[in-house]
């Protein structure tokens, strides 16, 4: 019994040694430890919430977005901006994108409708721009790994941050920029960035 005690206390000390670090490693997204954490710690954890609590709600929501078919196929393929709204307005019902992220989207899609898609019927192939999800900048994903990579910040004390997730989506490693601004006083997504 008394090697029993011995050894299980060695492995909680093994374990607990884990969790400390040196000071001059990346920011964690660790919790705060406690209600007097620094206002950078406390939007650490808020960015990095906010991106992993959207993509948590991105798979729960994920087929009404689907369903809402905002593009009308014919010769040319044009938006149908009541179901973009629509589009839009569930995303933004979900609490983690921000306006400046919806204005940049719908200027994007503006655009390729009033140019790549001039000649380009949705009913036939593939629209250019949209041969992959601009959500996860992807084709395919991994959704576990959007709800779960590690999340470095830059630009703390600002009102707006760049957030870098890193880590395996499936066996790539995989690297995803975010950019972030303070709306209403809290983080919200402004731009899900694909190269």
């Amino acid at each position: 019994m008394k090697y029993l005690l011995f050894c299980c206390l060695a492995v909680f000390s093994c374990f607990s040694c884990k969790n400390t670090s040196s000071p001059n490693t990346a920011p964690t997204t660790a919790e705060p430890t406690g209600k007097g954490g620094s206002q950078d710690e406390l939007d650490r954890v808020a960015i990095n919430n906010v991106i992993h609590n959207f993509y948590k709600w991105y798979e729960a929501n994920e087929k009404a977005l689907v369903d809402i078919n905002y593009i009308k196929g014919g010769k040319s393929s044009t938006l149908d901006h009541p179901k973009l709204d629509a589009y839009f307005a569930l995303l933004s019902k979900s609490g983690y994108i921000g306006q400046a992220y919806i204005d940049s989207e719908r200027a994007y899609l503006k655009n390729l409708e009033a140019t790549a898609w001039k000649h380009e019927n949705v009913e036939e192939e593939t629209l250019t721009g949209l041969d992959y999800a601009r959500l996860f900048c992807a084709q395919d994903w991994d959704i576990a790994f959007w709800k779960t990579a590690p999340i470095t910040a830059q630009g703390l004390g600002t009102e707006k941050v760049t957030a870098m997730m890193t880590g395996e989506e499936g066996s790539v490693k995989r690297e995803q920029k975010f950019e972030l601004v303070k709306e209403n006083g809290k983080w919200v997504i402004a731009k899900i960035v694909c190269d």
